[in-house]
């Protein structure tokens, strides 16, 4: 039972950061990366020029007719709906939509051998205020999620899940809104956002090489510390402050409930249980001429939690064993990127090394300390420039007080993994990715867990 919960627990982490995409970024995103609430925002009030739209090599067609050589190079499988997509962009109201597909399971060690089958539709809605007739700085953001069929979480370490996409917005088949809200662009370096935040997608928006788990690596431990699930949520509503930098997100101060509200709606019980405090900011570097950057993320929580010291639990005849609690939490983590190599001709060809690490109070976080290392690549085939792909080493410390607390009903470890990728861009629309995870488990005794995945992504 203990060793259960604390799997469950942990695998319904996040992290919170109230800053968007910023306009030019140290690694290249995927290109249909849904806009940004900055990038929305600045393009829907005059503040700056909108970006120019995404360029795709095209892609011999040999089926005759002239539509299928525009469905082959279309950015999406829908097209523009014969004018209405643009037509409702031009009227601040921008589409964009995805189904994930994953085939993934575990080949051998691990806790179960066997493959799953299940997906994820993401739906992004952008309103932009102005152009709408309202007012300058607005844009109402909103994020739809339908969840299906099963995923290979648990199946192979628990403390390493990894499907990270298929987290959210809960372990089972639902549709919910995980993400809506409101912005106000206070001037060209200050914005406020308060809503309901899914953090997935504001991690990716400062950090659009990890992918949100559809595009980059799939393992929640290569994405981010494990240090940051204990203090933030999956989605959690609350209000920002973000302060930008020639177009990019430099720092930013939020308060959120602690409490996931992925699968709920209003504020009804707003900070009822405490409040979280998150604090982020960056330093923009430059080496050999390369873009980078350096950044610290400090979270603190006053919720009550847990304790995982098992001097905290004690028995009571009538009831059993109760479990004590611990009131506050912390984490720090660091995360800094540097591209090593771009084509000198084409630099959205390049490679990029990213990596983050965290320390926590250990109790009630189960996890001590965490980190990962990855390098990424885009267009590394030069014939094939909307290709990427990506190697990644992560490595997650137990608490001791955890590592003591089940120790006497199983003995527990350290896990350490690598995960390998490579994202083939069939089409613009039309991305599949063969997966390879190998992660050595948690549960002293079970053999290390090789995980095989197929991952297909489609924009319509």
């Amino acid at each position: 039972m203990v060793r259960r919960l604390s799997l469950v627990h942990l695998a319904m982490f996040s992290l919170l950061l109230t800053g968007q995409t910023p306009a030019e970024r140290p690694y290249e995103a995927p290109v249909d990366v849904p806009p940004s609430f900055v990038e929305s925002v600045i393009d829907g009030t005059g503040f700056s020029e909108p970006p120019a739209a995404p360029q795709y090599a095209a892609i011999p067609c040999d089926c005759g007719p002239s539509w299928c050589e525009k469905l082959m190079t279309s950015p999406t499988l829908t097209g523009d709906w014969g004018g209405l997509r643009t037509s409702l962009t031009e009227d601040g109201i921008i589409y964009q939509g995805y189904l994930t597909q994953f085939y993934q399971g575990v080949a051998s060690g691990g806790t179960e051998q066997q493959f799953k089958y299940g997906g994820k539709v993401d739906q992004f809605f952008t309103f932009q205020g102005e152009k709408l007739g309202l007012w300058k700085g607005l844009l109402i953001g909103m994020h739809a999620e339908t969840r299906f069929g099963q995923d290979s979480n648990f199946d192979a370490v628990g403390l390493a899940p990894v499907n990270a996409n298929m987290l959210w917005p809960s372990t089972g088949q639902t549709t919910a809104i995980s993400g809506f809200t409101v912005t106000q662009m206070l001037s060209e370096e200050w914005l406020v956002t308060a809503g309901k935040f899914n953090t997935l997608d504001l991690f990716n928006s400062l950090y659009p090489q990890g992918g949100r788990g559809i595009d980059g690596f799939m393992n929640v431990s290569a994405l981010l510390p494990l240090t940051a699930a204990r203090p933030i949520n999956l989605s959690v509503n609350g209000i920002g402050i973000t302060k930008l930098h020639q177009g990019q997100v430099q720092g930013s101060l939020s308060i959120v409930d602690p409490n996931n509200s992925s699968t709920t709606a209003g504020v009804g019980n707003l900070f009822e249980s405490g409040a979280a405090i998150i604090a982020y900011w960056r330093h923009f570097t430059e080496f050999r001429g390369l873009p980078g950057s350096h950044a610290l993320l400090g979270e603190y929580s006053t919720k009550s939690y847990t304790s995982v010291d098992r001097e905290n639990f004690y028995f009571l005849p009538s009831v059993g064993i109760v479990a004590g609690k611990e009131s506050g939490t912390w984490a720090i983590n660091y995360f800094g990127e540097q591209r090593v190599w771009q084509d000198a001709c084409n630099p959205k060809r390049n490679v990029g090394l990213f990596t983050s690490w965290g320390l926590s109070d250990g109790n009630p976080n189960p996890v001590r300390w965490s980190g990962n290392v990855s390098l990424q690549g885009h267009g590394l085939i030069e014939s094939r420039p909307a290709d990427t792909a990506g190697v990644a080493y992560f490595y997650t410390s137990l608490s001791g007080d955890f590592k003591d607390l089940v120790s006497p009903l199983i003995d527990v470890r350290d896990v350490q993994g690598g995960e390998v990728y490579y994202n083939y861009a069939v089409t613009p629309w039309f991305n599949l990715t063969p997966d390879l995870q190998v992660i050595q488990p948690s549960i002293v005794g079970n053999n290390t867990a090789v995980v095989v995945g197929l991952r297909a992504k489609l924009t319509f």
